[in-house]
């Protein structure tokens, strides 16, 4: 779908606190299931449909015992169900998390250390976005493929091989009326199937990033 070889992508790492690959891949799948099994009906989102998708969320819960893990579900301004999600985090020094995300047509995967995020989309690795910068740099090429620019947090433009593609916003505090939960103020009409992936995932990071 994307660029990318496979998904045994994360590197070995100690064990307990600091989650090593048969871990990850052992969660992954585990938290997979759990969202599959639970998740309500989605409602497709076409490219027309994305400035529709908001912040608000259905069905959230957050345990905390040797691990935290918060999970929700993403709507439309419309109520509609749009994009599952569960976040685990891990007891470290640093931060290690983990996040699964599925919409109707795409699921994702983030491996979270520090500020560097491993990023794989329907079981093919994309590439390292790093939180602080929003720079995705592709696993295949070792170069800049995305970039989501954050010196305007309230208003994020993101660019894919250096074409905009869309802004990404972050509600204001307390936001209550539909119009200021949304998650997109544009997103442009002729996206590529690649595009519209790798923007979605950029996006329910960040929103699932300020809800943790």
């Amino acid at each position: 779908m994307v660029a990318g070889a496979g998904f045994y992508l994360f590197s070995q790492s100690f064990p307990n606190f600091k989650p090593g690959e048969k871990k990850i891949q052992a969660d992954l799948k585990a938290i997979r299931q759990e969202v599959l099994k639970t998740m309500p009906d989605l409602t497709p989102l076409r490219t027309e449909d994305l400035e529709s998708l908001s912040s608000k969320e259905m069905d959230k819960s957050v345990k905390k015992r040797a691990t935290t893990d918060q999970r929700g579900v993403f709507v439309t301004i419309f109520e509609e169900p749009a994009a599952a999600y569960y976040y685990r985090k891990y007891l470290s020094n640093k931060r290690d998390a983990l996040l699964f995300a599925k919409t109707y047509h795409h699921e994702y995967n983030f491996w979270i250390k520090g500020d560097e995020v491993n990023l794989a989309i329907d079981k093919q690795q994309l590439g390292v976005y790093n939180e602080k910068t929003g720079v995705l740099i592709g696993a295949r090429s070792q170069k800049m493929i995305a970039q989501l620019d954050k010196s305007k947090p309230e208003k994020m433009e993101m660019t894919i091989q250096g074409r905009a593609v869309g802004n990404i916003v972050v509600p204001r505090p307390g936001a209550k009326d539909t119009l200021s939960q949304r998650c997109f103020d544009f997103v442009r009409n002729d996206l590529s199937k690649e595009e519209e992936a790798i923007l979605l995932a950029i996006a329910i990071f960040e929103m699932v990033e300020r809800k943790v």
